[in-house]
């Protein structure tokens, strides 16, 4: 008996043909069905309202794409601005992130001599 080469049953199993989700509005049993609040609401709360609000993007997405383009082609042209330096034969410049000098102020901050709530009163001073 080869199970793979035939089909057992004809159709669809279990009614799936036959399911709708404006039957389940009306179904007294429907918060027994997994998803029923997005995809059969039922009642006033749910007019007018975008109920799969959570699953869309931020509106800025073209500006943080373009950020996000901007920033791996930078580090593109640094990764091949350091392969020419060592194909050449040249020292190649330590690009070590930890490395960058702070701020003035984020420095002192970051140091310990001065306390934020300080730096922010003469903040306001000046």
């Amino acid at each position: 008996m080869d199970l793979l080469q035939t089909v057992r049953k004809e159709g669809s199993r279990g009614g799936r043909a036959d399911f709708k989700w404006e039957d389940v509005k009306a179904d007294s049993q429907r918060e027994n069905y997994l998803g029923h609040s997005l995809m059969a609401p039922v009642g006033r709360w749910q007019q007018g309202r975008d109920l799969n609000w959570y699953a869309k993007g931020d509106q800025d997405d073209k500006e943080a794409a373009a950020q996000k383009l901007k920033e791996e082609k930078r580090k593109i042209k640094q990764a091949e601005e350091d392969a020419m330096l060592i194909a050449m034969g040249l020292p190649v410049p330590d690009r070590n992130a930890n490395m960058e000098p702070l701020g003035e102020k984020a420095a002192e901050r970051a140091i310990g001599d001065q306390p934020a709530d300080e730096e922010d009163k003469e903040g306001k001073k000046d």
